[in-house]
């Protein structure tokens, strides 16, 4: 198994793992990690080469997409204030085809660092339904939607490059109901797939979860109950997230006037990315088998992602 972290080379953490010594090399042996998990958002690469760290990459993705998808104007109204906004959204795509050619220039940006997987995110939620949970569109729509936008651009992914398909909380793969994974592996027309299990996403399906061990429990049924479908899970996001009491009392109109980053810090306070602080996590670890194990978390510095990880491996030995 392989330990990594999430790192997006923003300002701040860039210059914190340049000023580190012996850069990032020493950082990721001092933190006992094998790589990172990079965040390539942008249809360029970085003009640094990642590919000595860079295990596996994070694609880019579009929370809400199914609207431009299926062109429903009246939805696309609800989510863009008009036309230009929603093309700078898509970055710069106008069309579907469009689309699809972003998607690949993202893809092939990505694997400039030569990564051993991808992840792609299987989900849609509309800003309006971040907080109404009156969802547009159901599990079935979004993954038959997802596999038709995938196997519209494999064959830009190399054959021994994973691709990772990460479930949500929001409709879409959750992992929670097994017949719409099998529907969704089902449809794809590449081999070199899997699951990257996000258990903080897992979490927050279950509003009534109230501590790490029931959190813990609960992931491991979820993942029971994919049967053989377990065998696709072949990386995990590791963080936790026990929300339900917020998703409970949060529920209701968006509210008017809410701007963008207001949004962003209520999902951000479902989907928490904190530290297991409690729960031993060895047996836990063991039974999930991933190959891929991404301590994907919330850090304001390098040097309290460090500090993050040893307390989470601590518990991992338990």
């Amino acid at each position: 198994m392989k330990q990594l972290i999430n790192f997006c080379p923003v300002h701040g953490y860039k210059e914190e793992i340049t000023a580190y010594p012996g850069g990032m090399t020493c950082y990721l042996k001092d933190s006992n990690l094998d790589g990172v998990e990079l965040y390539v958002y942008d249809t360029k690469p970085y003009e640094e080469d990642y590919s000595k760290w860079a295990t596996g990459v994070h694609l880019k993705y579009w929370p809400y997409w199914l609207d431009f998808w299926f062109n429903n104007k009246e939805e696309l109204v609800r989510n863009h204030k008009n036309k230009q906004e929603m093309i700078a959204y898509f970055n710069g795509a106008e069309n579907c085809d469009q689309w699809l050619e972003v998607i690949q220039k993202n893809i092939t940006a990505s694997l400039a660092v030569k990564p051993e997987y991808l992840v792609w995110h299987v989900s849609h939620c509309g800003l309006e339904e971040a907080f109404t949970r009156k969802f547009t569109y159901n599990d079935e729509q979004i993954i038959d939607a997802t596999a038709d936008v995938f196997n519209s651009i494999s064959t830009c992914v190399p054959d021994d490059v994973m691709v990772l398909f990460e479930n949500l909380w929001w409709p879409g793969l959750t992992l929670t109901n097994p017949q719409v994974v099998d529907r969704f592996f089902s449809k794809l027309n590449k081999g070199n797939v899997g699951i990257m299990l996000d258990s903080g996403h897992l979490m927050s399906t279950n509003l009534e979860l109230q501590s790490e061990k029931e959190a813990l429990e609960y992931i491991k049924k979820v993942v029971h109950n994919l049967g053989s479908y377990k065998d696709l899970v072949q990386g995990m996001h590791f963080s936790c997230s026990l929300s339900g009491e917020y998703q409970k009392n949060s529920i209701g109109a968006m509210p008017a006037g809410i701007t963008m980053g207001e949004i962003l810090q209520h999902v951000g306070k479902i989907d928490q990315h904190r530290i297991f602080m409690e729960a031993p996590l060895k047996e836990f670890v063991e039974y999930i088998a991933p190959t891929y194990l991404v301590h994907e978390l919330f850090y304001n510095t390098m040097s309290v992602m460090q500090e993050y990880v040893k307390s989470e491996q601590k518990l991992m030995k338990k």
